[in-house]
Formats: structure tokens, sequence, C-alpha cells
């Protein structure tokens, strides 16, 4: 089997073309697809629900293998008792192998086929791909995707979709990151970042850098915050929303400013937010934290070469002798980040 037709059957999962009406409890709609490669074999595994008079129930999970990849999609129909239907498939788990080795067919082959409407989610695992796909089947029906969606939304981890994927990998001025989701004492949560250059899997993010990231790339400006500054001052926020500003001089020194309305849900109990003067104490803590933190993580990308954020566009925007290679090769690595974080407390209700 060639490399090439190795993500082949991912492209199939995401089809969601037209296709002839069928009765709901007349087919297998497969929710969410996890893929692994062993050697040259790929696994694969089928999350899918049951209707039982028209209830809507969590059914086992159909496992295929195959050492060709078209094969996957006959074992999973001589499996299952009704037909496969994947239109409404949203999400895909890829291990960390495949992950690593073929991301490049992978990307080559969806986007050549026609699934540009579809907005399903494409996350790694460290872990084994079987048991995430098995332990979202024994919840709800769709537990695995509206999980990343309400992380995605009030959580800390950065929007992506299929289309944030393609425009990542193929565009110029943005590294690729995906998602990353892990089991922890048996629960499935989301468990930081992975950034690519080019089809290198280069380096792992923790959830809390993920938070920092999803501030400097989302739309939406939200997610929730818990630090210490010592070992009795404790603080535990909600961002509720916020505005962003990113400025690149020809220079490459770069200013970012955070604009952003936040809810207090713990603060050091010798702190008493009815005081302006420990209210702004408040403030300028979580405003050094912040800025100082974000600033670390754009260190630390920095000098493993990845750029996830997309300063490559920000200065295209800014700057029309934008060239890619000129810009990663000197502009890039000798960038100084200056990050200011304006807080704005709405709502202090933390109990005093």
């Amino acid at each position: 089997m060639t490399r090439r037709t190795i993500p082949a059957l991912i492209c199939c999962c995401l089809l969601c073309g037209c296709a002839q009406e069928r009765i709901i409890d007349r087919i297998n709609i497969i929710q969410s697809i996890g893929v692994d490669k062993e050697g040259e074999t790929i696994k694969i595994s089928a999350s899918l629900p049951s209707y039982i008079k028209g209830a809507r129930e969590q059914a086992s999970p159909i496992t295929a293998e195959s050492n060709v990849t078209y094969g996957i999609f006959t074992a999973l129909t001589a499996k299952s008792s009704q037909p496969i239907e994947v239109g409404q498939m949203r999400t895909l788990v890829l291990s960390e192998p495949f992950a690593r080795e073929a991301i490049d067919e992978f990307a080559e082959i969806i986007n050549r086929e026609s699934i540009k409407s579809s907005n399903a989610t494409i996350v790694v695992t460290k872990q084994n791909v079987n048991s995430i796909i098995a332990d979202s089947s024994k919840k709800p029906p769709f537990y695995l995707s509206e999980l990343i969606e309400h992380n995605m939304k009030q959580g800390n981890t950065p929007k992506t979709n299929y289309h944030s994927f393609l425009n990542q990998y193929y565009g110029e001025g943005q590294d690729l990151y995906l998602p990353v989701i892990n089991r922890d004492n048996g629960l499935l949560q989301m468990d930081g970042i992975c950034v690519y250059k080019g089809n290198e899997l280069k380096l792992w993010l923790t959830a809390e850098e993920g938070l920092y990231l999803k501030l400097l790339t989302d739309k939406a400006l939200t997610g929730e915050y818990d630090f210490k500054l010592g070992p009795q001052e404790m603080y535990s926020l909600i961002i509720l929303r916020g505005k962003r500003k990113v400025a690149i001089a020809h220079d490459g020194k770069t200013k970012i400013s955070l604009r952003l309305s936040i809810a207090l849900r713990e603060i050091p109990k010798a702190i008493n937010v009815q005081k302006q003067a420990d209210l702004q104490k408040v403030k300028e803590q979580i405003e050094t934290k912040l800025s100082s933190e974000i600033t670390a993580l754009l260190t630390r990308l920095q000098k493993n070469k990845v750029d996830p954020v997309g300063f490559g566009e920000y200065y295209r925007w800014q700057h029309r002798t934008f060239n890619a290679n000129r810009f990663y090769n000197k502009i890039y690595p000798n960038q100084v980040f200056e990050v200011k974080t304006k807080i704005i407390i709405t709502y202090s209700g933390v109990g005093q």
C-alpha cells in the first residue's frame, strides 16, 4: 500500500454531498471516527447512534482494519446491520502516529474532494484512538463533538475546523495547529494543542498555552484562567469577551494589545474587592500575569520556528512588500514582542 492511499478513507468520512433520502432508523449515521496507523495497517473506529422507536441511543463502536484504504468501508459494512451514512460525521480523531506520518497526503486528498461545506472538527490524541471513540460511545449521542464545541466556545481551546485546517496548511503566513484530546482518570478532556511546521508535527502546547493561543487567534476571546502568585494566593476568573490589536513594524517589533472583560471567581482572602485599591491591585496582577505568560509562549513558538498565531498574515496585511521566505528567515526570528493586557472586571461575585 502506498502512503498516498493511507488518508484517503478520511475524505470519504467527511463527504457530505447530495445523496438519496434514507429513513433515519434504517441507516447507521457515523458521528465520529478515529484513525490509527500501525505499520502498513490502518485501523478505524466509528461511533454511531441507534434509533429505537424514535429514541436515539449510542451503540457500541464499529472497528475495522485493512491494508487497503477502501477495504476499511467494506469491513465496516460487513459489521453493520444497516447501510453506513457519513454525511453527519462531526469529529475525526487522529492518532499521534497517523498525525505525524500522513498529514501531507491527508491534506492533499481532502482538498481535492468536494467537501468544502464540511465543518467536521479534526483533533489529535496521544492515546489509543479506539479507547477515545469507545469512551464517547458510552455517552449520549454527539457527546464528543459537543465536548469539543463547548471548549471552543467557552473554554480554552482555539476554534478550528475543516476550513481552518486547509487554510493553515496550504496558505502562507500561518502554521497549522490542531486541538488535542486525551483521557484523564477515565474522562475525556481537551488537552492542549499540537503545532505543525509544514508536514512535521513540531510542538505540543499545554492546555494553558492553548488559552494564550486562543486569545491571540480567535475572534471570540473567551476562556477560563486560574493561576497562583504564592502558596495562598489563588486567582480564578472567566474571560467573557475581549478585543485584540496586533501591529508589526517593518523591523519586526510587534505590539499586541488585549482588552479583556472578566468575571472573578476566586481571589486571595486578604483582598477586599469592595476597596478600590484592592480591586486595582487585582487588575494589575492579572494584567501582568497574562502579559508575561503570553510573551513566554510567543518566545517559545519563535524559538521552535513555528507561527500558529499567523504573524506572517498580519505582516502581509500591514506591509505590501511581504515575502514568506524573507519574513520567516529574516524577520520572524528577530521579532520583539510587547504584550499589553487591559482587564475590565465586569463582575466580582467572589465570596467576601
